[in-house]
């Protein structure tokens, strides 16, 4: 018998397997698309024996799209300026394992090499925050049943394809996971800014949630201190409670925190401005390969200073790279022939604002308490159950944010994996959603309870319709991915 948490542990790693043996299918059976995208320069003298052949075939449905620029990086670094758009951190930690995986397996060479170490990347932090997203669920909503379903429905979630292939998804859901549970917690400032600071060094979104250990915090210190029996409140009389609170030692705490968290951040821009803007570059340095393959298509290398960002008053070179290279800005999505990605997109976006509504309509009353505080009205003849529990009130700003900044700014499409590996929103309304006449303690069928496989949607007798457009868009979007994925078609 499997405890939920083990379960969640299991179907993790089931999950992360079927999806590579679906690539595997759909990429030897389907030929590849030839896409107009970034496709690295290989070594043309780097010898390729028997092993890496089979390496390649394994897991070349793995390296499509950005996976070309993160496999890149990891080889060579940032040698041309749209590289700039992909953070450090993934890359880096690619080249690290691979260079240990080299030493144990010589006979493979360093190409292989990195295509496994992503692989295994992938799969360890998928697994790690599979498990922490189960602590944190459980720890929000004091509910088993519901933590249990969330992690359920994120080894399947509609993104799946991404958490497994060359991207950075994995390992950002897991140090993003990794903050918010340390925040919720009011554990120890370096346990919370540590994971912080490395989520800002893998996605540019990662700097948002610095909102977590401030709120929290906030709240922490509201809470040892507040005044019994208080039963009127505002925004403004909360401030002026938390501003009489603070002590140095709180500020210093709060605003260490920040700095440690955010520093990364800011180094990086330094780094990206002295490479590409002051540094004068030697292109005798780069592999002939790599050189041929900017002067073909006209890319960027380091040392130029011609663009427009190294002389700008700021010089961030991710919004400059965005919007040139993939034309990303405020509303340039809203075209006629970019429907069909609004329409791959919907359904994520729904669910994100479903869930927003429903929190805002059940805490209407602590929306103005910035959820410090909960107005707990007592009636005789009315006993309501609320759905969500208030402490997920900084987790639906967080979601909110998330949810306009893609329909506002980024390709559409994208949303769905962005959403999938930055807020645990979407997982907690479908699992609150499927729960429906679920008690606490029967998480799992006695049945499936000794598999580790077996799971509650695999066997569930009885589907609202809810449950089935839920299981429906999950599972379709899971297959359908590996397959477009996989054959570099375009896909979210």
């Amino acid at each position: 018998m499997y405890t939920p948490r083990k379960k969640a542990f299991w179907f993790a790693i089931t999950t992360r397997i079927a999806i590579l043996v679906l690539q595997v299918i759909f990429n030897v059976l389907i030929p590849d698309h030839d896409a107009d995208a970034f496709k690295r320069p290989l070594d043309s003298t780097e010898k390729v024996s028997l092993y890496d052949r089979i390496i390649y075939f394994l897991f070349n449905g793995l390296t499509r799209w950005d996976g070309e620029y993160f496999l890149h990086i990891a080889r060579y670094g940032y040698t041309y300026e749209n590289t700039l758009a992909f953070y450090p951190l993934y890359p880096v930690m690619i080249r690290i394992v691979a260079a240990v995986l080299i030493k144990i397996f010589p006979l493979f060479n360093i190409q292989s090499m990195m295509i496994v170490a992503a692989i295994l990347i992938n799969f360890v932090c998928f697994v790690k925050s599979t498990i922490i997203l189960y602590d944190l669920t459980k720890y929000v909503f004091q509910n088993t049943t519901i933590a249990y379903k969330t992690v359920m429905l994120y080894c399947i979630n509609p993104a799946s394809i991404f958490f497994s292939a060359i991207y950075s998804e994995s390992m950002f859901a897991y140090l993003t996971f990794y903050t918010m549970l340390s925040s919720v917690k009011c554990c120890s400032a370096l346990n919370i800014s540590f994971p912080l600071a490395l989520s800002t060094l893998v996605r540019s979104n990662g700097i948002v949630n610095i909102g977590f250990p401030v709120y929290f915090g906030l709240k922490n210190l509201y809470n040892s201190k507040k005044m019994k029996h208080q039963r009127q409140y505002n925004l403004l009389s909360i401030l002026w409670h938390i501003f009489k609170l603070i002590k140095l030692k709180n500020c210093f705490i709060i605003l260490s925190t920040v700095i440690v968290s955010l520093s990364p951040f800011f180094l990086l821009q330094i780094y990206n401005y002295i490479k590409f803007c002051t540094f004068t570059f030697d292109k005798l340095s780069l592999p002939v390969d790599v050189l041929h393959y900017a002067i073909e298509n006209n890319l960027i290398l380091p040392g130029k200073t011609e663009s427009m960002w190294c002389n700008a008053s700021i010089p961030l070179a991710y919004s400059y790279v965005q919007k040139t290279y993939w034309n990303i800005g405020f509303l340039r999505y809203y075209q006629f022939k970019q429907i069909p990605n609004f329409i791959l997109a919907l359904p994520i976006l729904y669910i994100m604002l479903k869930c927003i509504k429903e929190f805002t309509y059940e805490y209407k009353d602590e929306l103005y308490s910035l959820g410090f505080l909960d107005s707990k009205i007592e009636r005789e003849n009315t006993i309501r159950v609320k759905k969500y529990p208030l402490n997920m009130f900084v987790f639906v700003v967080h979601g909110l944010f998330l949810t306009v900044f893609c329909l506002l700014f980024v390709h559409i499409q994208v949303s769905t994996r962005l959403l999938a590996s930055a807020t645990p929103l979407i997982y907690w309304y479908c699992a609150s959603t499927m729960s429906h006449k679920c008690i606490d303690l029967q998480y799992e069928s006695d049945e499936n309870v000794c598999s580790k496989w077996k799971v509650f949607f695999l066997s569930q007798k009885r589907y609202t319709l809810q449950d089935k457009f839920i299981l429906f868009y999950f599972t379709g979007y899971t297959i359908i991915g590996c397959f477009m994925f996989s054959n570099f078609l375009p896909w979210t």
